[in-house]
């Protein structure tokens, strides 16, 4: 059901951008990651609370110290060393995305689960850095102080698809896919670069963060923690995360406020991304491990 309504939206969303201009592009994705986005990640605590059942208000402390401490240090990361911060951000994002929207598959084993992960992740980053080259080779060149050259991203983009499209034609093979959902994710990719080629850089990555990634990902915490999605269990999921999301938004906020320089926006925007992306992957991760 949700399937058929990302669909729409996306090509709404892809409509929307013949009409809407930069910067109109770049204010509607900070409103949806800002939001959306943001808010899909701020129920981590209540998370930890429901994957250990076992766990005791100390250990539940000790997780809390860990979870903010693995933000601090990809913090300091994309600070002190940005180039070995801004490859993990790729990699445990392209995991992240790639294990939400592949949770569901029974797979062979576990290793190969994490390469299908891995490669679709890769795919879809990759192809919006293609289809983007400028705006990223930028960001990159703010963040880590490299020139990167566009010819990478294609090669790039080359392997991982390959990968992804072995791994996927292994499970069809072994009547782990059907054929008519390996036809819709190609589909899928072709629709996702042309969203990538027509929008803006940072509102094609909000396209896909929000509408495949974020609202999926809420949806799939909303049944694991309450057991239902409904509109009941929506508000309890968002009452347990207002204080965590109000408590990101303001710290970004701050941290722009204090800088007082536009062009430290985007980077700043993806290494805050980048930092809460490290431990809450490894929450999700966990919380899906205990869901099969």
């Amino acid at each position: 059901m949700y399937t058929k309504i990302a669909i729409i939206a996306t090509f709404f969303s892809l409509w929307l951008s013949g009409y809407l201009q930069s910067p109109n592009q770049e204010y509607a994705a900070f409103i949806l990651i800002f939001s959306l986005g943001i808010l899909h990640g701020s129920n981590d605590i209540k998370l930890l609370s429901k994957v250990d059942t076992s766990a005791n208000t100390f250990k539940l402390v000790l997780y809390i110290i860990v979870y903010i401490a693995v933000v601090l240090i990809a913090g300091l990361l994309f600070y002190y060393i940005p180039t070995i911060a801004l490859i993990l951000f790729v990699i445990f994002s392209a995991f992240h995305f790639g294990e939400q929207h592949w949770n569901n598959i029974e797979g062979i084993g576990i290793n190969f689960n994490r390469i299908l992960f891995l490669s679709y992740g890769l795919s879809v980053l990759f192809l919006l850095f293609v289809c983007n080259p400028e705006p990223t080779i930028k960001i990159i060149f703010e963040l880590c102080s490299i020139q990167f050259n566009s010819d990478w991203f294609v090669w790039l983009l080359a392997a991982s698809v390959i990968c992804w499209g072995l791994y996927a034609g292994i499970l069809v093979y072994k009547k782990k896919l059907s054929l008519d959902r390996l036809l819709f994710e190609i589909f899928l990719l072709f629709v996702l670069a042309l969203v990538f080629k027509t929008a803006t850089l940072i509102w094609a990555f909000a396209i896909y963060f929000i509408y495949w990634h974020s609202i999926p990902s809420m949806l799939e915490q909303i049944n694991f923690l309450y057991n239902e999605v409904s509109i009941k269990s929506f508000l309890k999921y968002l009452k347990s995360s207002f204080l965590l999301w109000l408590i990101s938004i303001s710290s970004l906020f701050l941290t722009f406020f204090l800088l007082q320089n536009e062009a430290y926006l985007y980077p700043l925007v993806f290494a805050f991304l980048g930092s809460i992306t490290f431990a809450h992957s490894f929450i999700i991760s966990w919380m899906f491990s205990l869901k099969k």
